[in-house]
């Protein structure tokens, strides 16, 4: 099996080609075993090896995928892997891109739980209520969804799949104290209809998570759409 890596070292960019051979493991038992034995210079993040932490995040034939989740046999194509740092990313070195931006987005959007504590009661919730926000609530901030969002390609203040998500996440916790709308407007100031509902975001999360799909509920939940009706129902 030939596996061509795309290298970024001191400002040289190439592919590393290895031949190693093919068994039933991991992109980053792949990778471990290309450092282990082939290379030990090449990078790239990895902690829990469990989808949990989600650090480790690459591109595999042209397909942002976990590199701890995804089996090389569901992904190589004609005996040949090729695998690069995500797109719309700023590369530090190899496969390790600069993760900053999600911490920095999630500050845009004010994606943090409000709450009025009251210490003599608690802050209950039914099964039908905890439902409507339970799946997003899987979100491992990997930034998957953020380097396949076609809409960053027009204007990179987007906020991202995940920031929205994340919105998503609050506006429908009944436990949240903040005023709905004003979390939706804060939304719509970085961007929330800018989304072009390429639906890449839900392709390739790996929590099965439709970020489109939160993103079309906060726009349906706004009451104050920038556009009117008919033209807001064509997208």
């Amino acid at each position: 099996m030939r596996v061509s890596i795309k290298r970024f070292i001191n400002g040289r960019v190439f592919f590393d080609e290895f031949e190693v051979e093919e068994k039933n493991e991991t992109i980053l038992e792949l990778l471990d075993r290309i450092r282990d034995y082939k290379d030990r210079s090449l990078t790239y993040r990895s902690f829990c090896r469990s989808s949990i932490c989600g650090t480790c995040a690459i591109k595999a034939n042209d397909k942002t995928v976990l590199a701890c989740k995804t089996k090389v046999k569901d992904i190589i194509q004609n005996n040949e892997l090729v695998i690069e740092p995500v797109d719309r990313s700023k590369v530090i070195k190899d496969l390790v891109v600069d993760h900053s931006f999600i911490e920095e987005n999630l500050k845009k959007v004010k994606s943090w739980f409000v709450d009025e504590i009251d210490s003599e009661k608690e802050n209950l919730q039914t099964p039908k209520e905890v439902k409507k926000f339970d799946l997003q609530t899987d979100c491992i901030l990997c930034g998957a969804c953020f380097f396949e969002c076609e809409a960053l390609d027009y204007d990179k203040n987007f906020a991202g799949p995940f920031a929205f998500t994340k919105v998503f996440r609050f506006v429908f916790d009944s436990r949240d104290k903040e005023d709905t709308q004003k979390r939706i407007e804060t939304a719509k100031e970085n961007l929330l209809y800018n989304c072009i509902n390429c639906q890449k975001c839900t392709l390739v999360c790996p929590k099965d998570i439709s970020s489109a799909m939160d993103i079309k509920m906060l726009q349906n939940s706004d009451k104050n759409p920038p556009f009117n009706d008919s033209f807001s129902n064509f997208f």
